[in-house]
This record gives structure tokens, C-alpha cells and sequence, in this order.
């Protein structure tokens, strides 16, 4: 399981403050205090304002010139593809919706670029709030990577965790997300093709929890996504519970794998 860190992320004012500054040094820390809690591959969040989205090469070049991970950079590196040229390794542009159109300009530009594209299921005609809909999602991204000539391990499918707000799912559940429905879809998704690979933000989980409970959550919530097949996930490295879950759950996999 890939372990992604997400505190890359412009509502980070830490983060923010380095981005506009240029300050390598804090850059560079933040980098690498994900590095060394284990993270395998670091997410990139620099939202859509063309003056952060110029920074792109000077980001990828300061960070892998002393740390050794892959990126995951925010999809408006799809309107300047050539910034993914300066990256070490393969890239992963992350994420698109499951729109037709906008698939296939995705999947062309990954191609041409041989970088990964995350592909949340969720499009402008369809929201699924079941499994069958991301299913039908999933469907029409093997067409576009069929027609595309995309390879499906290239891609990362997002069944897309989400809390509603609405009164009734807080009467009935806190507002908190239907797991089961993502357990599912991610076991189905697995059976589909095992070829792709199946990816999810584990912190979309837990947004109207207080941070205290937010660790709690994400700990047990791990482990059933981990089961049920998930190849990928996007959290923060510097829980340190929660990375320990991680490795564990990633140590009984390799232990089993050897098996």
C-alpha cells in the first residue's frame, strides 16, 4: 500500500508561506519530516492560481534534488504538461473527474508525459451515492484507456470518500460517510482489473470530527479500507498511530505475500 502525504497543501499556511518565499529550507523540511515517517510518495496541493502553478519545476526540482520520492502533483500541471518533464520517476497527476471529455485530454497528456492520473469516480452528469454508479464511472474509464491506449497501471481509481451534511445523515450517522459502500466499491473495483490501482483520501473521512477524534478515526477506518483492497492512500504521515497502523498493515501484507 502507497502511502501518500498530504502536508503539501495550500491551506497549509506553513507550506503557503514557503511556496510564496520560495524558502527551500522550509520546503525542503517539510518534505523530508513526511520522508522519514514513512510516507512512500508525496501529494503536491497548489490549488489553481497561476502564480503558485508557475512555481511547479522550481517545487519538483528543490524537493527531489535531496528527497528520494515521487510526486503527486494537483491536475493543473494538464494545462503546462512540460513542468512534469523535470520530474525524477514517474509523476502522478492527481485528480481529474470521470467526465468523458476531460478524461481523455487527461489520459493522452499521462501518456505523451508517462506520468499516472488519479480519476475520481464522480463526473458532471453522475455523483454516485451508491456502488452501482461508480461502478458504471469505473466502466467508462477502462473505455477511455482502452480507446487512449492508456495502461490501467497507470491509474489510480478514487471511489471518493464523502461526508454528507445533510440533517438526516447527521441524525442518523454524525454526518459521517457510508464506508460500507467504499469497502465495496473498492473490493469490486479490485475485480474489475487488477491491473489499476485503487486509491482513496483517507482524511475526507473524518472532516466534522474534532481533530482529537480525527486520529481515531482514521486508525480504525484504515485497516477494512486495507481489506477490502486499497492500493493507495493520501493522509498525513505525522500521525504517528496512524503510521503505525500503516506499516503494520503493510508488513502483514508482505509477510503474506512471501507465503
Amino acid at each position: 500500500m502507497e502511502i501518500i502525504g498530504e502536508n503539501m497543501h495550500i491551506m497549509d499556511p506553513v507550506f503557503l508561506g514557503a511556496l510564496t518565499t520560495k524558502d527551500s529550507e522550509t520546503l525542503l523540511s517539510l518534505a523530508r519530516q513526511q520522508a522519514e515517517a514513512g510516507a512512500t510518495a508525496l501529494d503536491i496541493n497548489l490549488g489553481q492560481s497561476k502564480y503558485l502553478t508557475a512555481l511547479t519545476p522550481w517545487l519538483i526540482n528543490t524537493i527531489q534534488a535531496e528527497v528520494d520520492l515521487p510526486l503527486f502533483m494537483s491536475s493543473h500541471v494538464l494545462h503546462q504538461p512540460d513542468m512534469l518533464k523535470t520530474h525524477k520517476g514517474i509523476p502522478v497527476i492527481n485528480a481529474v473527474t470521470a467526465n468523458s471529455d476531460e478524461l481523455k485530454q487527461a489520459m493522452k497528456i499521462a501518456n505523451n508525459t508517462h506520468a499516472g492520473l488519479v480519476i475520481l469516480l464522480v463526473s458532471s452528469k453522475l455523483t454516485p451515492g451508491d456502488i452501482n454508479g461508480r461502478l458504471i464511472l469505473a466502466d467508462q474509464v477502462m473505455d477511455v484507456a482502452t480507446t487512449t491506449g492508456m495502461p490501467l497501471s497507470r491509474l489510480y481509481l478514487d471511489p471518493v470518500i464523502s461526508c454528507s451534511p445533510d440533517p438526516a445523515s447527521w441524525r442518523l450517522g454524525g454526518g459521517q460517510p457510508d464506508m460500507e459502500i467504499i469497502y465495496e466499491s473498492l473490493s469490486l473495483l479490485k475485480e474489475m482489473s487488477p491491473h489499476w490501482k485503487t486509491i482513496v483520501g483517507l482524511s475526507n473521512a473524518s472532516i466534522y470530527l474534532s481533530r482529537q477524534k480525527r486520529s481515531a478515526q482514521h486508525c480504525s477506518l484504515l485497516p477494512k479500507l486495507a481489506d477490502s483492497g486499497l492500493d493507495a492512500v493520501i493522509l498525513n504521515p505525522l500521525d504517528d498511530a496512524l503510521m503505525e497502523v500503516a506499516k503494520e498493515l503493510n508488513t502483514s501484507k508482505l509477510c503474506t505475500t512471501k507465503e
